[in-house]
């Protein structure tokens, strides 16, 4: 053995024995230091060293830990925040991601819950405002491509190609 790795060993195992002969509340008081005076980067690094090497159990239960020490007002205040920053085009990734991963049976059973809690003549007043809204160059829009249907479904119930 040389002796660097000599002076190595030494020095880590008199830091182990300080480490035993400190109070649990030295040691939490010297993590929060070390904690304060890491560079962002640094904390980042930590946390994700963190992650790799607890298992899949242990972030579970210390995400549930977290859970339960929240009151359920916390937690949609959390929420909330976490949607406010997101942008446009992260939220509609995230509602892709949920798409994907439902199933044409879930699909339909969220639409029947939807159709079945909608008033209808608050469904009809909700599309008025919505039409109200429109520029009139989108009325004429959707006017001109309703008609193109129609032509459309005229042509091909006579047996005529589209064109």
């Amino acid at each position: 053995m040389t002796d660097a790795d000599e002076a190595r060993r030494g020095r880590t195992e008199r830091a182990r024995k300080a480490a035993l002969a400190r109070t649990p509340e030295s040691r939490r008081e010297a993590s929060r230091k070390a904690a304060a005076a890491r560079s962002p980067e640094a904390k980042r690094e930590a946390a994700l060293k963190g992650a790799v090497t607890k298992g899949a159990e242990r972030r579970r239960e210390a995400a549930l830990r977290g859970a339960a020490k929240r009151t359920p007002e916390e937690r949609s205040e959390a929420s909330r925040r976490a949607a406010a920053a997101r942008t446009p085009e992260q939220r509609l990734e995230i509602a892709r991601k949920i798409a994907a991963g439902r199933t044409p049976e879930q699909r339909r059973e969220a639409a029947l819950k939807g159709a079945a809690n909608r008033d209808p003549e608050a469904h009809r007043e909700a599309i008025r405002k919505a039409l109200a809204a429109k520029s009139p160059e989108a009325r004429k829009e959707t006017s001109r491509k309703a008609a193109e249907t129609r032509r459309r479904n005229r042509e091909a119930a006579k047996g005529e190609a589209p064109g």
